[in-house]
């Protein structure tokens, strides 16, 4: 009951996800594949019996075949092609799959980066393993299941040829078979337990990642490098072990139907007159036919292993926190002087319990400079998206008069192309090259004038830190914005730059919203918010 239950849940997951992976045709392409390995399969069953018939000039088959086998085995010509086609047969069927296993993984991909960026509330490490590793492990599915059928069907094909030639040495094998069946399903069972286990240390790891790249500056300061490498090295230790784990229980089950098969048939060839009467093409067609049993028990395996990150998959949509859209809110300006107001938030992200935030009030006034600090994993960049709309509250509102944010970060998006085109990234406004140009003086980005050609290819190497900084906050005040969000933006800055451009940001009219740990050099602030976290909670608190 426990089995039949299991292979209902994993249909139906699959046809969920079969449904959201929009690859046509799947079931006439897996149709397609299936028939290509059948066709190699009777390819070999003949290929066999005609190198049998040339070394013996003998075949295990009755009466009715023999001169039928007879009259096609004497056109020599016969057995170079059936060669060839068996070999095309195989290649074509592995080609169509991949290029299903490929569409299918591609579909689920860009169906997760949809997600990221309709429900907003993942984590980057959630979001790297979502695209990344459960979109290549889920897409697998399809090539294993597709040889799954094929090798069931070869084991028919295989064991009718046995059968109608030998039915008594046949079903000794079929009673061998029944044996194995509940070995198999214990390594298979061990085998997933394992695949759940690599699954939970793969996230991890991914956390683990995201750790050390969101906290460099502290770690590196602080001198936590090692203890940080060696937290990370343990965590790699068990997704390893994990990994080796299924992996050994998964060779044993394709590596068990071979070995019982040949063991028992030296067993029999040495003790009984069964060495007597067997020909080549039982022994090739039996070798072949367990061959396909093991085939069979390691798709099995690797569907089940699929199955594990299609389950989660199926998790993950069905059990989605709630999109909340309306906890964040954009309402006509009224006569109150704020510009962005927290009432009674709370915040976590998605697949997680933990909370960020919990009933934070803020009031952001308009056309002032607030600065935002904390320690490093405080949550100020979290804050920023709240405040934007790039999250939404799990808990409570967010109330803004404007939908005009820009943003500045610490490692701005430079990509390769026109300087221009950098520039006017995301701007849906007609901009002059003069005005562009202007800007850019106005910032002192380049010291030759050279650097000022805007139709030069530029990417994040050929600019200095501080001038893809500089480039990144004319990219911002070029776009029709009321409020600027800043995130460690005068990392890559030094002091002269650091004032030029605060001087230009204070004449820009603008709101603007400093999250940085350098708030020392930021003593004119209109208000100023610390993010504290005490008894593992994040506690907000004003310090003007």
């Amino acid at each position: 009951m426990n089995i039949l239950n299991n292979i209902k849940k994993i249909i139906k997951d699959t046809l969920y996800v079969s449904k959201i992976t929009k690859t046509n045709n799947k079931k006439l392409i897996i149709l397609s594949a299936v028939i290509l390995s059948q066709l190699s399969a009777i390819a070999d069953i003949i290929i066999i019996l005609f190198f049998t018939f040339i070394i013996t000039g003998q075949l295990m088959t009755n009466d009715l075949l023999l001169p039928i086998l007879e009259s096609l085995f004497s056109i020599k010509i016969i057995l170079p092609t059936i060669i060839f086609f068996r070999y095309l047969f195989n290649y074509s069927q592995m080609m169509i799959i991949k290029n299903l296993e490929l569409n299918v993984q591609k579909n689920l991909k860009v169906h997760l980066m949809k997600e990221i960026f309709d429900k907003r509330n993942y984590s980057v490490a959630d979001a790297y393993f979502y695209i990344n590793t459960l979109t290549t492990h889920i897409s697998f599915f399809y090539s294993s299941f597709a040889a799954f059928l094929n090798h069931l069907l070869q084991i028919f094909a295989f064991s009718a040829y046995l059968f109608f030639s030998d039915p008594k040495t046949i079903s000794t094998f079929a009673l061998g078979v029944l044996i194995l069946f509940y070995p198999i399903l214990y390594l298979i069972k061990k085998a997933r337990e394992f695949m759940h286990e690599s699954y939970v240390f793969g996230q991890d790891s991914n956390v683990g990642i995201q750790r050390v790249v969101d906290n460099m500056f502290l770690i590196k300061l602080v001198n936590k490098e090692s203890e940080e490498i060696s937290r990370f090295s343990k965590t790699l230790d068990k997704l390893n072990e994990s990994l080796f784990n299924n992996h050994k229980f998964g060779v044993l089950n394709s590596f068990l139907p071979s070995f019982i098969t040949i063991f028992i048939l030296s067993i029999l060839s040495l003790f009984s007159n069964l060495a007597k009467s067997i020909t080549l093409d039982f022994i090739g067609i039996t070798l072949r036919l367990f061959q396909s049993v093991g085939n069979l028990t390691t798709a099995m395996n690797q569907i089940i292993n699929s199955h594990v990150h299609i389950d989660k998959f199926y998790q993950l949509e069905f059990s989605k926190t709630e999109i909340n859209r309306s906890n964040f809110i954009i309402e006509e300006k009224t006569k109150t002087k704020s510009i962005i107001k927290f009432e009674d938030v709370s915040f976590k992200y998605i697949n997680s319990e933990e909370m960020i935030f919990e009933n934070i009030n803020l009031d952001i006034k308009d056309k002032s400079h607030t600065l935002i600090t904390g320690a490093n994993g405080t949550g100020k960049s979290t804050l920023l998206g709240l405040m934007s709309g790039v999250f939404y509250p799990t808990k409570g509102k967010v109330r803004t008069s404007t939908g005009k944010f820009g943003y500045v970060g610490a490692t701005p998006l430079i990509f390769t192309a026109s300087l221009k085109d950098n520039i006017l990234y995301g701007n849906k406004l007609e901009i002059e090259d003069t005005k562009i140009i202007e800007k850019l003086r106005e910032f002192e980005t380049f010291n030759e004038e050279s650097g000022y050609d805007l139709k030069r290819i530029v990417d994040n190497k050929s600019l200095s830190s501080g001038q893809t900084q500089k480039v990144a906050f004319i990219r911002a005040l070029l776009m029709d914005l009321e409020v600027l969000l800043l995130d460690e933006s005068t990392a890559n800055l030094d002091d002269k730059s650091r004032d030029l451009i605060f001087g230009i940001l204070k004449n820009s009219n603008i709101t603007v919203v400093n999250s940085t740990h350098d708030y020392k050099n930021f003593d004119s602030v209109d208000s100023h918010y610390n993010i504290e976290i005490s008894d593992e909670k994040r506690i907000l608190k004003s310090l003007k």
